[in-house]
């Protein structure tokens, strides 16, 4: 996510942005050359993952109820799965949205009759869609599934036993991983070639590529626990913004509306500052990545700190006793 906004900055400064709208057309034109370089590694990254699975027996984490081959069938049929899902609920929400904006919303103007409008509104109910059961599983295996885990308030619980020697034996984790992977898979292949375009296409392509690879990396070295905390912290928080754009294209503000557009934006304030700002930074990066790794799976006795130290011929590990 963070390499987002910088790649799209490149694209700007190299003088080439990825789209345009030439003056006058009011449609998105996208560079071809980035386009097909997108393309081609979206692709490369589908067939990498699958190849995986097939291939390598032992490329799953510990505690995985599936073998390879299985995971392969299970993932291909959720990726087919989720087409028509998406279709039936973007067409569920425009008719629902539609017909509000026709009878309850009239006095604002019947706010999604432009189509431009109405698709930008379908889009974002997948959106919320997606994002709303994503942060329930998330906050199930969390706080509710065996008891709950300490992931987000116990850096020592990310890394204790080191990640290589954990064994997740959580079908609720795997279930998640699976489902996500299947979901981005999904939702880069609906933006590449069933979606309307829109000004941040090559900027959200970027963004629907780093998240694939971020997922399969995350899985395959078995960084399961932390990665579980990261996904319910972005999921929960993209629900607020979610609600923003839908209650802005509703135009659903001022006294008229409610005043659901100012309430939704303070609510998206209020929610980003403590999780990406406050649990983000410091109970994922500071104290799971940073303090957490090097005082837990460095430390004297920890896996593979016997032949560390060993070889360096001292006993400390840490650089302190």
């Amino acid at each position: 996510r963070l390499l987002c906004p910088l790649l799209s900055l490149r694209f700007s400064l190299g003088g080439c942005s990825g789209a345009a709208m030439p003056k006058g057309t009011g449609r998105i034109v996208i560079d071809p050359f980035t386009n097909g370089l997108l393309t081609t590694l979206f692709g490369l990254e589908v067939v990498a993952v699958f190849a995986v699975l097939l291939a390598l027996p032992g490329a799953l984490p510990a505690g995985c109820p599936l073998t390879g081959p299985q995971a392969f069938a299970a993932l291909a049929v959720t990726c087919l799965a989720l087409f028509p899902l998406i279709g039936l609920v973007k067409l569920i929400a425009g008719h629902a949205c539609a017909l509000l904006s026709r009878t309850a919303l009239a006095h604002l103007g019947d706010p999604v009759a432009k189509v431009k409008t109405r698709n930008k509104l379908r889009d974002q109910s997948w959106q919320l869609t997606i994002h709303s059961a994503m942060t329930a599983l998330e906050a199930y295996i969390l706080f509710v599934d065996g008891g709950g885990e300490h992931w987000l308030d116990d850096y020592r619980s990310l890394w204790t036993p080191h990640p290589h020697q954990q064994v997740n034996s959580k079908r609720s984790v795997h279930l998640l991983y699976l489902l996500q992977m299947a979901i981005w898979i999904v939702t880069c292949a609906s933006h590449r070639f069933l979606e309307e375009r829109h000004k941040d296409y090559v900027m959200m392509y970027v963004h629907h590529l780093v998240t694939i690879a971020l997922f399969a990396l995350s899985y395959g070295f078995n960084f399961v626990r932390i990665g579980t905390a990261v996904i319910f912290l972005h999921d929960s928080s993209d629900i607020v913004i979610d609600l923003l754009k839908m209650a802005n294209y509703l135009k659903l503000e001022g006294r008229r509306g409610g005043f659901l557009v100012e309430g939704t934006f303070a609510a998206t304030l209020g929610v980003w500052a403590y999780t990406r700002l406050y649990l983000y930074p410091v109970r994922i990066v500071w104290q799971g990545v940073w303090y957490g790794s090097r005082e837990v799976v460095t430390a004297p006795g920890a896996y593979g700190m016997d032949g560390f130290t060993a070889a360096a011929g001292s006993p400390f590990t840490r650089g302190h006793s």
